[in-house]
Formats: structure tokens, C-alpha cells, sequence
């Protein structure tokens, strides 16, 4: 009888704790995701339960530095001072829209990690508002323009980012973005309960203050970098591609065409460029242009329209007549005179900073794969 009973325990307590599970894992996880969208919430709740602790010290440093511990500070002007700051980093926010809003979308990841550096910057403005509140207007206004800029940044990217874990096999963004919407509600308040238990042990010293913040601003960014390395995209935007060309013509000069080999979205993801903008040779300003970009006789003219005739694009060759670099590069060629190692590396590099690539108005995606290889090669 108590073995039967026992077993019986044990069962119940298995099926409660699958039903807790399915309900959890029904509210809280999609379906139709790639791997990569695990390794990206795990980083991604860490970093969003370090930022709700870090926004309680910059809320608290705010009223410190406003001067809320005293209450005979308090009145119109301090309501007025919120108003202001809070006014004019929405209009910076319309402004950072207008201008950035069409370069977002084939650069979510870069965007959306500077962005990280940009929320980091009003954080520590609203902490200094509380070392220097006399200045409190002033880095207030300032902080919450940066905060403006960096929540439309990551808003706008947030859907590219999403995006590219669909597993293809169904249209659940919405399932993806409602999922992950729930999952930081949860962090961030659980995330703003710690913060506000560590603010109470951290005190009010500017030194403890101070100390914390960076420690706390360290982990975040840290863990923003390997939350946005997680995403690996599958949609190629002009550096990807021309990463995935030069690997190409580069492996066919060693192994042969037939073998020649190009790298994974996988491999991709972990080597490139989050931060700093992509490589000189890969901007899409440096590899596209207009056919007025170099100088051309009618004769030359001519016979590139008849080389090129059955495509959709044209590949030229010249000097940028429309970059003011080519002064700087001229006047760069007389101070460098003497350095024969250093001059052929400029001069290769100049070499193939003249070819470019001219599109037909009718050209397709598979135009610009084509052109964007035979741009390649001729760079080699």
C-alpha cells in the first residue's frame, strides 16, 4: 500500500510539474526558431536584468541631484526641469528618425550594438547628474536625448534581428516578438526589485554609487556583445556579400574554381564587423557609382556598353573624380615619397578603390551578385 501510494506521489508530481513546464514554455518560448535564438534571449535576459539595475541608479542619481532628499527643494521648478529635458529628447528623437531611419534595416546588428554604447552614455550622464548637480539640466537633457536615440535604434532594429530566426518553415514574427516581449517584462521587473535592494546596500556615497554603475555598465555591454554575435543572418546585405565574393575569389586562386569554397551565415556571424564600420573596399559607396564617378573618353565609354551589353550593370575603371580624398591622395603621394614598401600598399589599394560597379535601372538582386563577383575578380 505505501509503495502503491508512493508511486502514486511521484506521479502527480511529474505530471504538475510537465504542465507547469508547457504552460511556461507556451508563454514564454516560440515556436519555429533557428539554435540561435537561444543563445540569444540566454544573453539578452542577462543584459535586460543588468539594465533595470543600472536604470534604478540613474533614476535615483536623477533625484538625488535634483535635490529630492530635501524636500524644500521641491516645487515648480523641479517639475519644469523634468518637462524641458523630457520635451527636448523627444525632439532629438524625430530628428535621429528622419535622418538615420533607411540604414537601419540592412545594418541591425551594428546599429543596434552602437546604440548599447549610446544607452550606456545616458546612464552615466543621469549618474553624474548626482557628482555634479548644478550641471543637473544640462546632463539630464543631454542623458535622455542619448536614451531617445538609443531605444528608436533598438525599436527599429528589433525587427531584423527577429526576423532572422525564423526557421522558414512559417510566418511567426509576431509569435516571436510577442514571446520575447514577455520574457523582458519579466526580467525587467524582477531586474528593478534587485536594483532597488542593491541601491539600498550600495547607499547614497558617490564613490559607491560610482563604482557600481561602471561595474554594472561593464557586464551589460559585455553582455550585449555576445546577445547581438548570436544573431546569424541569413539575408546577405552588400558587406556580407562582398565578404562572401572575396572569400570565394580568394579560395579559387588557391584551390581552383571547382573547389573554391565561401563561409557559413554561422561563420559569418562570429567574424563580422558589430562595431566599427565595415572595410574600406566593402561600402557599397566605394563599390557603386555612377558612370560620371570616372573619366571616360566617348571611345572607352563605348567599348565598355559593348563588353557589358548583355548584362544589367557595367564595370569601370578610374580614379574617383567626385572624392575629395583624391587630393588628400595626391598630396599623400609627395610626403610619403621614399617609403616604396608603403606606397605599393597604397598604390594596390588605390588600384582597387577605382573599380566600381554601375547598375542598369532594371537590375535584379542576381544582377548585383554578378556584378559584385566580377568586381571582385577584377579587384584581385
Amino acid at each position: 500500500g505505501a509503495t502503491s501510494n508512493t508511486s502514486v506521489s511521484k506521479s502527480a508530481s511529474t505530471n504538475a510539474y510537465e504542465s507547469i513546464r508547457r504552460m511556461l514554455t507556451s508563454s514564454f518560448l516560440p515556436e519555429g526558431v533557428t539554435p540561435s535564438y537561444y543563445s540569444f534571449m540566454r544573453w539578452r535576459i542577462v543584459q535586460r536584468f543588468i539594465n533595470a539595475n543600472v536604470h534604478v541608479f540613474g533614476t535615483q542619481s536623477l533625484l538625488l541631484g535634483l535635490g529630492i532628499k530635501n524636500r524644500n527643494s521641491l516645487g515648480l521648478g523641479a517639475a519644469l526641469t523634468f518637462v524641458l529635458k523630457d520635451a527636448l529628447g523627444k525632439i532629438v528623437r524625430m530628428l535621429w528618425a528622419s535622418r538615420m531611419g533607411r540604414k537601419f534595416d540592412p545594418d541591425a546588428k551594428r546599429w543596434r550594438f552602437r546604440s548599447a554604447f549610446v544607452f550606456a552614455a545616458g546612464n552615466g550622464l543621469e549618474v553624474a547628474t548626482y557628482v555634479f548637480p548644478q550641471f543637473f539640466l544640462l546632463f539630464a537633457t543631454v542623458a535622455n536625448c542619448c536614451k531617445q536615440v538609443s531605444m528608436l535604434t533598438s525599436s527599429a532594429t528589433r525587427n531584423a534581428l527577429y526576423n532572422s530566426f525564423r526557421d522558414g518553415k512559417r510566418e511567426n514574427i509576431g509569435d516571436i516578438t510577442a514571446k520575447g516581449e514577455a520574457q523582458i517584462a519579466v526580467v525587467d521587473l524582477l531586474g528593478i526589485a534587485s536594483g532597488v535592494s542593491l541601491s539600498r546596500a550600495v547607499g547614497v556615497s558617490v564613490k559607491s554609487v560610482l563604482s557600481v554603475w561602471i561595474l554594472l555598465q561593464a557586464v551589460e555591454i559585455f553582455c550585449m556583445y555576445h546577445e547581438i554575435r548570436s544573431v546569424v543572418f541569413r539575408m546577405l546585405n552588400f558587406e556580407r556579400l562582398y565578404h562572401v565574393v572575396d572569400e570565394f575569389v580568394s579560395s579559387a586562386a588557391d584551390v581552383g574554381l571547382e573547389m573554391a569554397t565561401i563561409p557559413t551565415p554561422e561563420e559569418m556571424a562570429q567574424t563580422e564587423k558589430i562595431f566599427l564600420p565595415p572595410a574600406h573596399l566593402a561600402r557599397r559607396a566605394i563599390a557603386f557609382g555612377s558612370l560620371g564617378r570616372a573619366k571616360l573618353s566617348p571611345e572607352e565609354l563605348s567599348e565598355l556598353m559593348q563588353i557589358f551589353r548583355k548584362e544589367k550593370f557595367i564595370l569601370v575603371v578610374g580614379e574617383n573624380q567626385k572624392s575629395r580624398r583624391r587630393w588628400y591622395r595626391l598630396l599623400g603621394r609627395r610626403l610619403r615619397r621614399g617609403r616604396s614598401r608603403k606606397n605599393l600598399r597604397k598604390a594596390r589599394l588605390d588600384a582597387q578603390e577605382h573599380c566600381h560597379i554601375v547598375l542598369h535601372a532594371d537590375a535584379t538582386n542576381a544582377d548585383i551578385v554578378k556584378s559584385t563577383l566580377a568586381l571582385a575578380f577584377l579587384r584581385k
